[in-house]
């Protein structure tokens, strides 16, 4: 490439203004190399005036005029410094890009635990975590979903509710680890009785539920509630031990008994009441007459509790008496509930009631109380009151009935506590120690019911009894020379040998008072002699000498 000539003015101390004038020739390749180490841009000649003078030089032609520009593209400072520091950015691009991907993965494993977690703990929300089953929430999520087809052709369930039998004992005698152990065991053996598409839930405790969804017929869920009983009656393995327990269940069925959850689910509970009522180790499929007999229930349940709050109730007394027939030694306090519209109640019909609807405590406690305070006016004769099995085994009983006598003033050494063997099964270390204090107030406790447990003579060799009172049922067939009179007279002779008293009930004839006299039993009481009447009755009794002479005498 010709660049031409260039011209540059010089001055010369001796000739003056001069002018010097260069030629040079330059290659393409030459201009591409100057431009690559100026880092500027294409140089080219252009015969067109540039736009920008700073980066253009003119070049004179020869004549001395501006023929052509030579031109470029100059180096910008970012793009320099881009280029000399490029490895730089590429360097911290790819740190920050590894940072970014580093966070992005831990903010997605972290939202992948988040959601892990949430998943599980909404399963734990609906899962039992000791047997694994369903819990009572998801029990009532899948009854509801279950109820919402039961009126559909191909709908209808049936709902069981089991309760274990006995599961307390197991806990008291082999530990909670045991029964634990016991409930993962009933749980299984659940599962494996029931259909695909039915649900097994534990409530908690030892209740369990089924809902047996696939068109269950009354036969169908009759034959899976035998296969319950069966099932669970079975001895289970438990730490090296053989354990028996049973179990009552309760059926009702949608949409024959309730479309509602809280309904089919109150119904089977009654169903399951009345199983428990009836003997357990049993089923019950509800029928409408359980629920009439409920509703009675509840409405004497509201009536005994305004009762006892009232102080509407009152106390009968039978006399004890001596085997002579001829002095009252003491009073039997029986509680009686004169009720306004049924009349007379005997205490067969609400006792039940009372302990059921943890009634029984301040029941007892009246009775008690008002026992002591009637017997004031009979010095000399003691006065025996029935202790209900839940109100022994309370945490207060020693404390509560040695309060109730040094409230009314009652001489404890006249008082004398009847217990049955019920109160002894379930904790006998505990029994044992309530006695001991209860009798070191000096007051007596009697065995009452003798003869109808299975283990009456360990009982009658551990705890302090002061008398046995043989039951009547002992009595009501007795013949002079029958397997009951032989019975009796053992146990006549078993409890003088062990040096208690010995009382006989349900004396209602003359030979049986001869007979009990003459095996040595040393109290009787029956209605013989006399029913259970109002004090004012025993009053006019203990006004005659021989009260009940002439009718022995008559006999």
């Amino acid at each position: 490439m010709d660049l031409g000539r260039i011209t540059t003015p010089l001055t010369s101390p001796i000739l003056g203004p001069l002018s010097l004038v260069a030629y040079r020739r330059v290659s393409s390749t030459t201009l591409a190399e100057l431009a690559a180490g100026y880092r500027m841009g294409e140089i080219r000649l252009v015969t067109a005036r540039p736009d920008d003078p700073v980066a253009s030089l003119p070049i004179a032609a020869p004549d001395g005029g501006v023929a052509t520009w030579l031109t470029w593209t100059p180096a910008r400072p970012g793009d320099v410094m881009l280029e000399r520091f490029l490895w730089a950015v590429i360097a911290i691009a790819v740190l920050f890009s590894g940072i970014f991907i580093f966070i992005v993965q831990r903010l997605r494993a972290s939202a992948i635990q988040i959601a892990l977690r949430e998943r599980e703990i909404h399963r734990l929300a609906g899962q039992d975590e000791l047997s694994g089953l369903p819990n009572r929430r998801s029990f009532d999520i899948a009854l509801d979903t279950a109820l919402s087809k039961a009126e559909s052709p191909e709908g209808g369930l049936a709902v069981l509710l089991i309760d274990l039998d006995r599961f307390k004992a197991v806990n008291d005698t082999y530990g909670h680890i045991a029964g634990d152990d016991l409930l993962r065991q009933v749980a299984q053996r659940l599962l494996g009785l029931v259909s695909p598409g039915d649900v097994v839930s534990r409530f908690g405790g030892d209740e369990f539920g089924i809902i047996q969804s696939r068109s269950p017929t009354p036969a169908r869920t009759a034959t899976l509630a035998g296969s319950i009983l069966d099932s669970l009656t079975e001895p289970f393995q438990v730490q090296g031990v053989e354990i028996t327990i049973g179990c009552s269940v309760g059926i009702a069925s949608a949409p024959r008994d309730g479309t509602d959850r809280q309904t089919v689910l109150r119904l089977a509970d009654t169903a399951l009441y009345e199983a428990k009522n009836g003997g357990r180790n049993r089923y019950a499929v509800f029928q409408q007459q359980m629920n009439r007999s409920l509703q009675v229930k509840r409405m004497v349940e509201d009536d005994l509790r305004n009762a006892i709050e009232r102080d509407e109730l009152q106390l009968h007394y039978q006399p004890q008496v001596s085997a002579d027939g001829l002095t009252i030694v003491g009073v039997e306090a029986l509680v009686r509930w004169p009720h306004p519209r049924h009349g007379m109640v005997p205490p067969s019909e609400f006792i039940g009631i009372a302990e059921e609807r943890g009634l029984i405590m301040p029941l007892s406690e009246w009775v008690l109380r008002r026992a002591c305070t009637e017997a004031q006016r009979w010095p000399g004769l003691r006065l025996a009151v029935n202790v209900s099995p839940i109100q022994f085994r309370h945490k207060d009983f020693v404390a509560n009935v040695l309060r109730i006598i040094e409230e009314t003033g009652f001489d404890p050494t006249r008082l004398e506590l009847e217990l049955t063997e019920g109160v002894l099964i379930e904790d006998a270390d505990a029994a044992e120690a309530a006695m001991m204090d209860i009798r070191a107030q000096g007051v007596g406790l009697a065995l009452d019911d003798f003869g109808t447990g299975y283990s009456s003579l360990i009982y009658l060799r551990r705890f302090a009894f002061d008398k046995i009172k043989i039951d009547r049922i002992f009595l009501e067939y007795m013949e002079a020379t029958g397997e009951s009179a032989i019975l009796v007279h053992s146990m006549a002779h078993l409890g003088c040998a062990l040096g208690l008293r010995v009382c006989a009930e349900g004396v209602e004839t003359a030979e049986q008072h001869r007979f009990l006299q003459a095996v040595g039993c040393h109290e009787l009481q029956g209605f013989l002699f006399s029913k259970p009447v109002p004090p004012a009755q025993i009053d006019q009794l203990l006004l005659q000498e021989k009260p009940f002479a002439q009718i022995l005498a008559a006999a």
